[in-house]
């Protein structure tokens, strides 16, 4: 497992890296918290993250299928308590434009986004809604 390195620049923003990855990722606090607003934030990365998961999972799931998914898109909604902010739902609304599916296609899929190590990772006490429109 790559070591993931995340620095704090100051100002609510941080910079990860993860290994030899040449990519950066930044982040930034919410307008709402006084902060640039300029980037994802902390929380946005996790919903992000949740969404890749699933679409890789099954993504993988259609390749041994015979199957292609390619153009799939994950739309990400939460919502969050107030007073802790912490996420207590997530809505993932898939769509599948231009994409031929059998039903037991549809069904396997399903199967493995819902079976993604994200979500697996998630509290019990946050609610994921899944919606599938194919």
């Amino acid at each position: 497992m790559e070591e993931i390195k995340v620095v704090y620049n100051g100002n609510l923003q941080t910079e990860a890296t993860c290994g030899a990855s040449p990519i950066v990722l930044r982040t930034d606090n919410s307008a709402d918290s006084r902060a640039a607003g300029a980037t994802y934030t902390p929380v946005d990365m996790f919903v992000t993250s949740l969404g890749a998961c699933m679409l890789s999972i099954m993504g993988m799931t259609a390749q041994r299928r015979g199957v292609s998914i390619d153009g799939a898109t994950v739309a990400m909604t939460y919502a969050s308590d107030e007073a802790t902010h912490r996420v207590t739902s997530i809505t993932a609304t898939f769509r599948f434009p231009g994409v031929e599916l059998s039903e037991a296609d549809r069904k396997v899929l399903r199967a493995a986004a819902k079976a993604c190590p994200v979500g697996a990772s998630l509290s019990a006490d946050i609610e994921k809604n899944l919606v599938f429109e194919f």
